[in-house]
């Protein structure tokens, strides 16, 4: 080519001839200034669970990770480790991808008998997480799988808005036997348990006459409003103040009789029941030991298997099995390995087919179980929720501030939040929210349903109603925790309430003698629609029901404007203790 052409060329053609020649050297063309890029967002591992205990022999444990940050979505490479093993003495690995991975034990116990699972970045190999694993010694023959429920009787007295407390030990006697199976501590929100209970585990027993169980607690934590006229545990009247009581953290609870009887082969249940009437003091100590503040009862099992019912499971969806209809319900209290049939009922309105193939990873839904003997979640219905897991606070409401803010105490957490607990107050400032009612099946009345969903403001809340909210910015730690949301999501209420005198008419009633939280605000009675969705524990229907007897009630609750609340209830469990 002239040199006179090449000297008439643009620069940008210049560079373009040189690069096309395989000439590398670029200071030539030094126009050209690659964009600055921001610094990359740290890569980070979480691994769950987090611990497990796996008999040696045939047992198993599915973990999954999460990279957050993972460009390209390359995932973790898996590998087991053990002070006291190496290669097959630590176990091995299965069902291997890079998100998930089974775990299965080795033929005896390794010494120490602990062996780590390590989740490592594939993109950056300095992150990565660890899960610990107990290798239990195998199941004796004959043993029988025993699943431990867990649920309460509701307080008096203050208003408890929130008792957290850890379960580290169930233990059968005689003879010792583990009911966690060395599972690590396992969280409870007592609160949430007046009409439902919570599952704390599954281990093989052997069979034989046990006449009493010895649990162990550990950390409480309490949030309380303090409507008795002076001072409580360091909280001025009228506050809502979290604190962390002190006392006595084990119970042993006696058997009725000659004690319960586990046969072999022959799959039960435990139900545990905790009283926080009893186990707290008049100054908000604990005492787990005292007579009637924990008792225990073998379940009957039902024809067709369940043991015990768990609604509102809710957490994101993994290791989906298209094949056999099942996955794993990833929570903050654990994962549950969920099964569907022919009986499971689905609510996915974007999905025509409203069936299994609805369901994708790492979608948010709420799971209604039956706990089945052995020890398996059978679904009864699967609801969806969200595409993917948000920053959401479900809490109750105590107060209502103004137009555009109000106040929960925390009870749940879809995933770990920055700066939240369980149990915070939490200040809560709308920013052009959106309210959702989570019908759950219920035949909620349009007319309320639509003056909820119709809410820009305050005006539907009421100090009582559990909302769940989804977090726009990082929580501001406080005190007290701050929070600005844009979705509001009616949930289910749970409370404690007697029959109101003259109110049944079928199939409704009225409810009073509330909990202070709504009569402070000066809620005196509630009205309660039932329907052929509502379940009925311990008493036949509302027919059945009579003049002030003492009722846990689970269901949706509605601003009614200048009549009382309306409650869409979902649940009625007459309490045993009642006087009627």
């Amino acid at each position: 080519m002239p040199r006179h052409i090449v000297s008439l060329m643009p620069r940008y053609v210049l560079c373009g001839l040189i690069l096309s020649a395989g000439l590398l050297d670029l200071a030539g063309c030094g126009s050209y200034n690659a964009p600055s890029q921001p610094p990359a967002a740290p890569t980070s591992v979480t691994i769950s669970p987090t611990s497990a205990s796996v008999p040696a022999g045939s047992g198993t444990q599915n973990f999954t990770a999460t990279v957050m940050n993972d460009y390209l979505s390359r995932g973790v490479t898996w590998a087991l480790s053990g002070a006291g093993c190496s290669g097959a003495a630590c176990g091995s690995l299965s069902n291997m991808t890079s998100s998930a991975v089974t775990y299965n034990a080795p033929t005896s116990v390794p010494n120490p008998a602990t062996v780590t699972l390590t989740a490592t970045s594939v993109n950056d190999t300095s992150k990565s997480s660890t899960a610990t694993i107990t290798v239990t010694a195998a199941a004796a023959p004959g043993a029988a799988a025993v699943s431990v429920t867990i649920t309460d009787t509701p307080p008096q007295g203050v208003t408890l808005l929130s008792f957290e407390v850890n379960v580290t030990g169930a233990v059968l006697n005689p003879g010792n036997a583990d009911l966690l199976g060395g599972k690590g501590p396992t969280r409870i929100e007592v609160k949430q348990l007046e009409t439902e209970s919570a599952f704390l585990s599954t281990a093989n027993v052997p069979p034989g006459t046990f006449t009493s169980l010895t649990l162990t607690f550990v950390n409480p934590g309490l949030t309380f409003k303090n409507d008795t006229g002076a001072a409580l545990a360091g909280c001025a009247v009228a506050a809502v103040c979290e604190i962390e009581p002190t006392g006595t953290l084990t119970s042993t609870v006696s058997f009725p009789g000659s004690g319960i009887v586990i046969m072999a082969n022959s799959p039960t249940g435990i139900q545990v029941d905790v009283n926080p009437n009893t186990i707290l003091s008049a100054t908000l100590g604990v005492d787990f030991s005292l007579a009637g503040a924990v008792s225990a009862q073998q379940i009957t099992v039902k024809p067709g298997g369940e043991l015990d019912d768990l609604d509102d499971l809710r957490g994101a969806v993994q290791n989906l099995d298209t094949t056999n209809k099942k996955f794993t319900l990833h929570t903050p209290d654990g994962d549950f390995l969920i099964t569907t049939d022919n009986n499971t009922a689905f609510d996915f309105e974007a999905c025509a087919a409203n069936n299994f193939t609805c369901l994708q990873n790492n979608q948010v839904v709420e799971v209604g179980a039956m706990l089945m003997a052995g020890g398996v979640f059978l679904a009864k219905k699967i609801e969806f929720e969200d595409e993917a897991e948000d920053d959401d606070l479900e809490g109750i409401v105590f107060k209502v501030d103004d137009a555009t803010h109000f106040e929960i105490v925390v009870l749940n957490e879809l995933r770990s939040v920055s700066n939240v607990s369980i149990g915070n107050p939490t200040v809560v400032t709308l920013s052009n929210p959106g309210f959702q009612v989570e019908a759950d099946g219920l035949p909620v009345p349009s007319a309320l349903q639509v003056a909820f969903e119709a809410a820009r403001d305050t005006s539907q809340l009421l100090p009582g109603q559990t909302v769940q909210i989804r977090m726009t910015s990082p929580a501001n730690p406080g005190p007290p925790v701050a929070v600005t949301t844009d979705r509001v999501r009616l949930r289910m209420t749970q409370f404690t309430p007697n029959v109101k005198a003259g109110s049944i008419m079928p199939p409704d009633f009225s409810v009073d003698n509330l909990p202070a939280l709504f009569t402070n605000a000066g809620i005196s009675s509630i009205h309660v629609q039932t329907s052929s969705e509502t379940d009925f524990e311990g008493v036949s229907g509302v027919t059945a029901l009579v003049d002030d007897s003492t009722v846990s009630l689970r269901g949706l609750l509605f601003n009614n404007g200048a009549l009382p609340p309306e409650l869409v209830v979902k649940k009625v469990r007459k309490r045993s203790g009642s006087m009627n």
